[in-house]
Order: structure tokens, then sequence, then C-alpha cells
């Protein structure tokens, strides 16, 4: 496995997250203002943070998250916020990410259910080489989702080995990836695109979430993927656009099939 390499080629220090399902009473658990997406730059450089049901003010996470599986109690209807809104003093203004209450309601109704599988909180932490997390969520630049793109797709013959969603973020980050993370061939989701949360997130960065698991087979194949051809030399560079770093050397894989050789008129 080659956790240096992966970070090394794709510039992912200090981009890595991971996400475990836990249980709050063997853990220290933390209560927060706001949305969970303030904390992620903090948690990237080096805090851990543990949420269960009730400890973030938002309370769109526990339901969209995966730790309550109920509908979010919102004044006027959690379909109408989400569309056009009401005209109601108590009702929050829609967001109008739907076209109609209708449509936000079977929506939420379709997101995957009882995803906790016991556990009763979830723990953000950097990712170090070695653990063993639910998921791993890579904060990457459109180059960097390219690269983990193809790697999480290498040993599969699927296209859609990836998904991007219109659902909240804690729901793209969390509650989706733990369902993919149960299946024999994952989804990767990639997250980090709701509006809601866009000003959270810098601008040039989304996030993809896949399961850990999987990304220990994408450290197994970092030594004959990509990573060793020249179609990654002109993407690499652009990475690395800020960095002293030396030119990469390509040869062919001795242990493929050397089908240039039939063209040499020595063979």
């Amino acid at each position: 496995m080659s956790y240096s390499e992966l970070v090394k080629e794709l510039k992912l220090e200090n981009r890595l997250m991971a996400v475990t399902r836990v249980h709050a009473k063997d853990e220290k658990v933390n209560d927060i203002f706001g949305c969970v997406y303030k904390r992620f730059e903090r948690v990237l450089n080096g805090e851990t943070l543990v949420l269960k049901e009730g400890s973030c003010s938002c309370g769109g996470f526990d339901h969209n998250s995966g730790l309550n599986d109920e509908k979010p109690k919102i004044p006027g209807g959690f379909g109408v916020f989400l569309s056009y809104g009401s005209d109601q003093q108590w009702t929050p203004p829609g967001e109008k990410f739907k076209c109609d209450p209708q449509t936000a309601d079977a929506m939420f109704q379709q997101l995957p259910k009882d995803v906790m599988d016991g556990f009763d909180a979830i723990k953000f932490e950097p990712y170090k080489e070695g653990m063993k997390p639910d998921l791993v969520v890579a904060f990457v630049d459109p180059d960097q989702l390219s690269g983990m793109l193809v790697l999480h797709g290498y040993n599969k013959s699927a296209y859609d080995t990836a998904i991007a969603t219109t659902v909240s973020g804690c729901a793209s980050m969390l509650r989706i990836p733990f369902a993919e993370m149960k299946k024999d061939q994952p989804r990767a989701v990639i997250t980090g695109t709701d509006l809601a949360q866009r000003h959270l997130i810098d601008e040039n960065l989304v996030a993809l979430s896949i399961a850990g698991w999987e990304f220990d087979q994408i450290l197994d194949i970092t030594q004959e993927c990509y990573f060793h051809s020249p179609v990654f030399k002109k993407i690499r560079l652009r990475i690395h656009k800020d960095d002293a770093v030396p030119e990469k050397k390509y040869t062919l894989n001795r242990n493929a099939p050397q089908v240039l050789s039939r063209l040499d008129p020595s063979t």
C-alpha cells in the first residue's frame, strides 16, 4: 500500500478526512453551532469532531447525515421550504431547490434509511495512514477529482462508479455514502455541491466520499496506475504548478504485453 505516493502525486496532504460511525458513550462528543461544514477545515488541520443527534445546532444535520431517519420538522413543511416557500411569518423563505413540495417530499423518501447500523454518533478526524474509517472524504480541485475518480474506477468495468446528487451536503457526504459502503461495488459520491453550503467551501474545491475499504484498494494500485503513465504528465504539472517537483520519467511496464515490438523490424 502506498499512501505516500497517492498524497504526493495528487497533492492531497491535509485534504483527506476520515469519517467513522461510533458509539457516543465511547467518545468525547462535541456541541457545535451552525453548519458542520464550518468545522471541516479545522478537522483537516488536526481536530477531531464527534457529533450525535442534537449536538449540532443545525437540525438538518441529524436528518441528513443518517442519525435520524425522520423528515426534518420545518415550519410550513419540509417540502414547502425546499421549494417555493410560504408567505406565512413563521415559515422560512423557500430555497427553490425543487419545483414543488410534493417533489421535495418524494426526494427525501427516496434517501437510504437505517445507515447507522446501530451506531449513534459520527466521528470526523484527519485521515492518517493505516486508519480503517467507514468513509474517506477527499477535498479536491477538478484535476484532483479527475484523478481520484479514475483511481476509484480502476478495477471496475462499470462506467457509473461515482454519482453526483442533488441533496443536502450532509446527505451526499454521509448518508448516501454510508449506504453505498455496504454494497459489493460501492459508488463514490461527489459532495460539497449543495448551494446552501457552497459558501463554506473553497470556491475551487468539491469533495468525494469513498468507502473506507475501497480507499484501501486505491492505495493498493498506486504502483501500477496512471501515476506511471505519460498521460498523467500534463495534469501532474498543473497539480504541482506551485511546487518545485522534478519532471517524472516514464517507462513501459515490463510485465505488460509489448505490442509496440511488432513494429520493430529486428523482432
